[in-house]
């Protein structure tokens, strides 16, 4: 996986936007922190098909993936201008 091919400590989840406001974390590969470099290695081999957002989380290898929050909605529509 790297230099030192060390085991890989984290799954690693892709962001999938589903609608404006919602999307889910899809599991994606793996990865793991090397503290002493201060470097996150991240190794996907998968994405999600659409909607992908480049937000990658990383969870410990077992623990389930964190809740994600559905993103600012803004009712504004950006094509309208007011003058």
């Amino acid at each position: 996986m790297t230099t030192n091919d060390q085991k890989p400590t984290h799954t690693a989840y892709a962001f999938s936007r589903q609608g404006k406001k919602f999307g889910k974390l899809l599991e994606c590969g793996h990865g793991r922190i090397d503290k002493a470099a201060n470097i996150a290695h991240v190794f996907m081999d998968r994405g999600p098909i659409t909607g992908y957002t480049g937000y990658i989380v990383l969870s410990p290898t077992g623990a389930p993936p964190p809740k994600v929050e559905p993103p600012p909605f803004d009712d504004e529509d950006d094509d309208e201008f007011e003058d």
